[in-house]
């Protein structure tokens, strides 16, 4: 069986890589880049995703780590 903290770490590694693929692909010159003066930036529905999952996988360790003793 998986622990917390195992879930976490997964959790947090899966929500990193989510919220860093959009900026990778525009750093890398995969995906095209945003107008001057657009407004836009690089939060896609996939860095949301991934700061979401980012943000709950440290909430669950913090959970782990108080279950734990410390």
């Amino acid at each position: 069986m998986v622990g917390l903290e195992q879930f976490a770490l997964g959790l947090g590694i899966l929500g990193l890589a989510c919220f860093t693929w959009p900026i990778l692909q525009r750093l890398t010159g995969r995906a095209e880049p945003e107008a001057l003066g657009s407004g836009r930036s690089l939060r896609s529905p996939l860095w949301w995703a991934g700061f979401g999952l980012t943000v709950v996988a440290i909430f669950l360790q913090r959970i782990a780590a108080q279950q734990g003793g410390g």
